[in-house]
């Protein structure tokens, strides 16, 4: 995992990239130029789709692009890097094919592909956003937008890309009069590539995880990556050390769920860092951890957390007997949401504070109380029951996952090369695009079965891009069923003549 790979500068010789800056006025002059030229040649169409893809751009460049820059200057990520190659192989494989086979025009290709891929990144980001939609909900409708189109970071659905890019690419063949099922053959193997390498670009951002396993090719994410954040949430791994007991509420509400969920499907993820108000109890501390060594103990309940200056004490072993010094910031956790916020953002790990928490013993020890005893003993009892522990904790490793990542960049690659296969024996079109949207969806939902990062959709068992699963493998037999009815027939052969490549080469020049 390597979400950011280098950063580009936002400043050429002290003027603005983004903004109303260079890039901002290069899309502007070279859009406009673009647009007046189609509209010279009575491309009304084109003109209009320019304008859109001018103005889109130009919000992004002065509206997302200050906001998206760091420090550093503008991150390239990972993730972005590989959507990239993604796009430019596939590109590359269906204009070889294309032209190999058919004679296709690579300017008509290049049309198809700019008009998928564009619609295909707006359809897998709505996808997301719209299945997280609680994620993106910001105080403003502008932060509300800035973080909805902020892709530099992941939060891409293959399937919404499938749907967006498919729909769209059908719509421009249409209107260009080309042929659409043919076209669609084309480039089915194509779109199982760039599943291939995108898949990879997943990898690298730490989304898309697989459940915790100790297979020899397991991967480990580190500290802060998705797949760690969840582990902790759901006390796989534990927090510096400690696991929090959940809530009553989230367990009666969990467990009632539980219930009504099919054996081995999804279920509700299980939440320790619940926001529900309840005593913050320990329920586990890691053997050998910082914690163990202080003398936390299961059962204790978490009275108060803050950071301690290094050497604020200088007894290892601290009592409340005295007041805390000045230098001790601190408050009192009153929910789980609380003390797993402490440590993920206000202790740092890297500076020399340590630790203070404060903690009530386990009840069992309270309950060993003599009632013979007197009343001083019992007050001295109660006053020993509360306990202070200074420390500097060490975060936990993440468990080893699944590279589903991997597994959906091999299983992509092994359908890319079935349907170049079955391209070679077909003698109907559409049947090539009908495999794809049949072994892609049983790929996918399999796949699902060793991922943990989504929950049960909607109570069904199944999460959501399994349910789509099941619905595009509906749509590939029927449609496998409607191009078998039909005749043989491909379109392509012989459409594009050389009188036709002479007037498209003709306009292109134009």
């Amino acid at each position: 995992m390597k979400q950011t790979l280098f950063f580009l500068p936002t400043q050429i010789a002290g003027y603005p990239i983004f903004g109303t800056g260079i890039l901002f006025w290069a899309i502007l002059i070279i859009g406009a130029i673009t647009i007046v030229r189609y509209l010279l040649q009575k491309r009304a169409g084109d003109a209009v789709f320019t304008a859109a893809i001018v103005a889109l751009g130009l919000f992004l460049v002065r509206v997302v692009g200050p906001v998206i820059s760091e420090t550093n200057g503008f991150p390239i990520r990972g993730y972005g890097v590989f959507l990239t190659l993604a796009i430019l192989l596939s590109t590359g494989l269906t204009i070889y094919r294309g032209r190999k086979l058919w004679n296709y025009p690579a300017d008509a290709l290049l049309g198809i592909v700019f008009v998928a891929a564009f619609f295909g990144i707006i359809g897998a980001r709505v996808f997301y956003v719209v299945q997280y939609w609680q994620e993106f909900q910001a105080p403003t409708l502008r932060e509300t937008i800035i973080d909805a189109v902020n892709i530099t970071n992941g939060g891409l659905v293959v399937y919404g890309s499938m749907i967006g890019g498919v729909i769209a690419g059908i719509l421009y063949v249409i209107y260009k009069k080309l042929p659409v099922a043919a076209s669609l053959d084309l480039f089915a193997p194509s779109l199982m590539l760039g599943v291939a390498i995108g898949r990879l670009g997943c990898l690298m951002n730490g989304c898309c995880f697989g459940a915790p396993c100790d297979l020899p090719w397991a991967v480990v994410f580190p500290p802060e990556s998705p797949a760690y954040m969840q582990q902790l949430d759901e006390g796989v791994i534990s927090l510096y050390g400690i696991t929090l007991q959940e809530s009553p509420e989230n367990v009666a509400a969990r467990e009632l769920e539980d219930k009504r969920e099919l054996v081995g499907i999804k279920a509700k993820h299980r939440n320790l860092a619940t926001e529900t108000p309840s005593s913050v109890v320990v329920a586990a501390v890691d053997p050998g951890c910082e914690a163990e060594r202080a003398g936390i103990k299961p059962g204790m309940r978490i009275l108060e957390i803050g950071v301690a200056a290094e050497g604020a004490f200088t007894d290892a072993r601290p009592t409340l007997t005295t007041s805390p010094p000045s230098t001790v910031r601190r408050f009192r956790p009153i929910s789980n949401a609380q003390f797993f916020y402490f440590f993920l953002n206000m202790w740092d790990e890297k500076s020399k504070d340590d630790v203070w928490l404060v903690a009530s013993a386990p009840e069992d020890e309270n309950a060993d109380v003599d009632d013979a005893n007197d009343h001083e003993h019992e007050h001295n009892h109660e006053k020993s029951a509360i306990r202070t522990f200074v420390y500097h904790p060490v975060h936990t490793e993440a468990r080893p996952v699944h590279p589903t990542q991997i597994y959906s960049s091999l299983s992509a690659l092994v359908i890319c090369v079935v349907l170049l296969i079955v391209s070679k024996f077909v003698r109907r079109d559409g049947i090539v695009f009908s495999f794809a949207l049949l072994l892609y969806p049983i790929n996918r939902f399999a796949l699902e079965l060793f991922r943990t990062d989504e929950e049960s959709f909607c109570g069904t068992g199944l999460t959501i891009s399994q349910c789509v699963s099941l619905c595009v493998f509906a749509l590939g037999i029927a449609s496998f069923c409607y191009f078998l009815s039909r005749p043989p027939r491909r379109a392509l052969e012989g459409f594009f003549t050389k009188e036709t490549l002479g007037d498209s080469a003709a306009t292109s020049e134009s």
